[in-house]
């Protein structure tokens, strides 16, 4: 009996630090799904890569931060209120732009295609545009 306020202690205090750890911004990392070995087995690589939309390493990490503020990993659609906010929270309805000024400068655009959540669906602020430097940290958004 004496160590059962200590292990309730304990077990709070730890379940506690997950939330203040997530409110923060730290999560676990989801490894991506993979298909199974049939599926896989169909698929062909192309020959070329020609004609495809090329990012270099600074323009990939800017990508990243902003895709990462604006909807960071721990939200999850289905955790949204309403169908159409579900689909705000999914990054395939989003068009993406990253522009080079400069050696250090990118500017990032992320618009979602708001005709695929709903007819009709209007949010008149959604999506944002970031300026990012070449050392991964947000100069401004908006």
């Amino acid at each position: 009996m004496k160590y059962l306020l200590p292990s309730i202690l304990l077990c709070s205090w730890t379940l506690s630090g997950c939330v203040l750890l997530e409110r923060l911004g730290y999560h676990k990392y989801q490894k991506a799904e993979m298909a199974p070995p049939e599926e896989a087995a169909q698929i062909h690589f192309p020959k070329t890569y020609e004609g495809g939309v090329r990012l270099n390493g600074a323009m990939t990490k800017a990508l990243a931060v902003a895709m990462n503020d604006y909807l960071p990993p721990h939200i999850k659609a289905e955790d949204q209120d309403g169908p159409e906010f579900q689909c705000l929270a999914r990054w395939d309805i989003y068009r993406t732009v990253v522009t080079q000024a400069n050696e250090n400068l990118y500017f990032v655009l992320l618009s979602p295609d708001l005709s695929k959540c709903a007819p009709g669906f209007i949010v008149p602020d959604a999506g944002a545009e970031y300026a990012i430097d070449g050392k991964g940290r947000i100069l401004s958004k908006r």
